[in-house]
C-alpha cells in the first residue's frame, strides 16, 4: 500500500538522520495522502512542523495544527506549536500550547521549562513561572539551562536566597558566562533584590534587566567570547570524531562565520552550533556518521542539530 510505503520511507530517513531537507518531499506526499485524523496524518504533519520551524514558523504552525487536530494527545505536536508561536511572538498562544503538551506528557521537564521560561521572560509573570520551573528542575536537576531559568525566575519573584542556592549548585563544577553573570548580580553588595508591585528592583532603585542577566559587555566582546566558547566545544567534540586536521580547521572557520550570523545566548546554543558545524564537515567529507552520533558527541538533541544545520546550510550556502 502506498501509504504504508511512504510511512516506512519517512521512518527510515528519520532513523538515518539525513539532511532534514531530504525528508520534506516524502513527508509532504504522506501528508497529502493520509486520511484526516489518522496516525499517518499526525506523523507527517508533526515532523514537517519540527523540520520547518526554524526557517518558516508560520508554515510549521499550520502543520502542527494539523498534527494536533489529528491526534489531540500528541505532545510533540503541541510542543512544536509552542515553539512556532514563540518564534512568531504569540507568547500567550505558545504558553497555552506548552500546557497542552504537559497534559499529554507530564513527565517531560523541557515542556515545563519552556512554559515557565515563557511566563517569566516573555509574559513578565515570574511568580507564576516558578512552579513550572521548579517542576522542570526536579525532573532534570543536572541540566544547567533549566537550573539557570529556575534561579532567574526565583530572583525575579523575590526568592533571592533560594535563587542563589540553586545557581551555586548548578555551577559547582563549572559555569557558563550567563550563569556567572547572574550569580555575580545576585551576590553583588547592591544586588540584593526587593519586590515592589510585583516587579523586582535593585536596592539602588534601578530597574532589573528583562532577563535578569546584566549585559556588561559590548557586542564585539560578546562575539569574541562566543567564538572562544564554540571553538573550545568544537575542539573537544571533534577530538572524538574521525576528522583530519584540515577538516577540523575548516570546522573552526565555519564556526566563526556561523557566530557572526548569530551569537549563541548560552552554552547549550554554543553546543548546538558546534554540533551543526561538525555535522556539516562530516557530511561534506562523506564520513559515515549519522546526526545521532554527532549530536550525542556534543550532548545535544538530534532535532536541535538538524534545525541549526538547516540554518547553517542556508546562511553559509553549504553544498554536499
Amino acid at each position: 500500500m502506498e501509504l504504508d510505503r511512504l510511512r516506512r520511507d519517512a521512518e527510515a530517513l528519520l532513523r538515518e538522520a539525513t539532511d532534514p531537507g531530504s525528508l520534506l518531499p516524502v513527508l509532504h506526499r504522506l501528508a497529502k495522502q493520509a486520511p484526516d485524523g489518522s496516525e499517518e496524518c499526525a506523523f507527517a504533519h508533526r515532523n514537517l512542523a519540527e523540520i520547518l520551524v526554524d526557517r518558516d514558523p508560520w508554515r510549521a504552525a499550520l502543520h502542527a495544527r494539523r498534527a494536533t487536530t489529528a491526534r489531540p494527545d500528541d505532545d510533540r505536536g503541541w510542543a512544536a506549536m509552542g515553539l512556532c508561536q514563540t518564534l512568531l511572538g504569540n507568547y500567550r498562544a505558545a504558553a497555552s500550547s506548552y500546557r497542552r503538551a504537559i497534559e499529554c506528557a507530564p513527565g517531560n521537564p523541557w515542556y515545563a521549562h519552556n512554559l515557565g521560561h515563557l511566563l517569566d521572560v516573555a509574559l513578565g509573570r515570574p511568580c507564576d513561572a516558578v512552579a513550572w520551573l521548579r517542576r522542570a528542575y526536579e525532573g532534570a536537576r543536572r541540566d544547567g539551562e533549566i537550573a539557570t531559568s529556575y534561579a532567574q525566575a526565583l530572583a525575579r519573584a523575590g526568592e533571592t536566597e533560594e535563587a542563589k542556592r540553586v545557581l551555586k549548585r548548578a555551577t559547582k563544577k563549572s559555569a557558563t558566562r550567563e550563569q556567572k553573570a547572574l550569580l555575580d548580580w545576585l551576590t553583588a553588595p547592591k544586588g540584593e533584590l526587593q519586590t515592589r508591585s510585583g516587579k523586582v528592583q535593585l536596592r539602588d532603585g534601578s530597574d532589573e534587566l528583562p532577563r535578569a542577566i546584566p549585559r556588561k559587555r559590548k557586542q564585539s566582546a560578546r562575539s569574541e567570547e562566543a567564538k572562544r566558547q564554540v571553538s573550545e566545544i568544537l575542539d573537544r567534540g571533534m577530538a572524538r570524531l574521525p576528522l583530519d586536521e584540515a577538516q577540523r580547521n575548516r570546522a573552526q572557520a565555519m564556526a566563526i562565520e556561523a557566530i557572526s550570523a548569530r551569537i549563541p545566548a548560552d552554552e547549550t546554543q554554543a553546543r548546538v552550533i558546534a554540533a551543526a558545524v561538525a555535522y556539516a564537515v562530516v557530511r561534506d567529507a562523506s564520513v559515515p556518521l549519522s546526526p545521532t552520533e554527532v549530536a550525542s558527541t556534543f550532548r545535544v538533541s538530534v532535532a536541535s542539530l538538524r534545525g541549526r544545520f538547516a540554518s547553517l546550510r542556508t546562511r553559509l550556502s553549504l553544498t554536499r
